[in-house]
């Protein structure tokens, strides 16, 4: 079959299986078009739907929508109440100050945000906040997000931005 514009792969089912394995494993998001009367197949992998054939335009477009949103939520972290971190399917626990700091990070996901942002949201949990002290929090987060395949970057004179550092 081939590719759509935005990087989902359609596959014949269940004619081009094998091609269904190994995008499976390279974690490509697929999108099964199943032939005639065969059974469907069970789709665990989020990545990965199927439709019947023949199929409207519209609904091709909408399941192709979803596995690229399904995509997309794997590629941003998010961060629940309880401060854990969860990204690419690693997760992993902050303190209170280093979620503080990572909740501004991701909001504006690659994108800088300012030191003087970065001390208004902690002032509350700090006694002494200094610029010291934030780079050392900034440090710690750093070395806690690492593993994850996430870097905070410094952007000399402005502030810090949270990016993907794996590719």
């Amino acid at each position: 079959m081939g590719v759509s514009n935005n990087g989902v792969i359609f596959l014949r089912w269940p004619a081009q299986r094998e091609l269904r394995s190994r995008y499976n494993r390279d974690g490509v998001p697929r999108l099964l078009v199943v032939e005639g009367g065969a059974q469907p197949p069970v789709c665990v992998d989020p990545f990965e739907d199927w439709v019947r054939a023949p199929i409207s335009q519209y609904d091709v477009e909408a399941r192709v929508r979803a596995l690229q949103n399904r995509l997309n939520s794997q590629r941003i972290p998010t961060l629940d109440a309880a401060g854990t971190l969860s990204f690419g399917g690693q997760s992993v626990t902050l303190s209170n100050a280093q979620a503080t700091l990572m909740e501004l990070l991701i909001e504006r996901f690659g994108e800088v945000v300012y030191r003087e942002e970065f001390v208004d949201a902690l002032r509350a949990q700090v006694q002494k906040l200094t610029r010291n002290s934030l780079d050392l929090h900034v440090m710690r987060l750093r070395r806690r997000i690492q593993a994850m395949g996430l870097s905070v970057r410094t952007v000399w004179g402005r502030g810090y931005l949270l990016e993907s550092s794996s590719p």
